[in-house]
């Protein structure tokens, strides 16, 4: 669709399909850091590991 306008933006596919609408991406980007990062005593490297664990795990491509 010609009325479209996507924007180029250097982010996972997951959020950059949300680029017509800056202020929704924001938002997720926000409430995944809130909820993903930062909230236990592990270190961000820790997290990383589980996470990538997990979606192995669960055949996730995300």
């Amino acid at each position: 669709m010609a009325w479209i306008r996507e924007e180029d933006v250097n982010l996972p596919e997951v959020i950059k399909i949300m680029s017509i609408q800056p202020q929704a991406m924001e938002a997720v980007q926000r409430l995944n850091m809130a909820v993903t990062f930062g909230a236990s005593a592990l270190t961000r490297v820790q997290e990383e590991a589980i996470a990538t664990v997990v979606s192995a795990t669960n055949h996730c491509r995300y």
